[in-house]
């Protein structure tokens, strides 16, 4: 279930990546992919319902998780700032 996709996103996760990501920002990157990863939980245990509220299907799988792990890293290191509107746009 949730916990055990939320277990698995973790589990992906590397001591280096979650330690040393965003300098000056650890606090901030570090919620924002606790939040990554549970929202990819959540859609791959929604994904058991087939397409009852899906709009179009999509196959939601780790390279999309990777790939919004990498965009949340890159925004925070370019960035001043926290931009969370730009972020929740590109990730959801």
């Amino acid at each position: 279930g949730l916990r055990a996709n939320l277990k698995r996103s973790f589990q992906d996760i590397t001591d280096d990546r979650w330690e040393n990501c965003c300098p000056g920002k650890d606090r901030e990157y570090k919620k924002l992919l606790y939040s990554l990863c549970f929202f990819h939980a959540v859609i791959l245990e929604r994904r058991k319902f087939g397409p009852i509220g899906w709009n179009i299907p999509y196959e939601w799988m780790a390279s999309d998780l990777e790939v919004s792990q990498q965009q949340v890293k890159m925004y925070l290191n370019e960035q001043s700032g926290i931009p969370y509107e730009t972020l929740n746009t590109i990730v959801a």
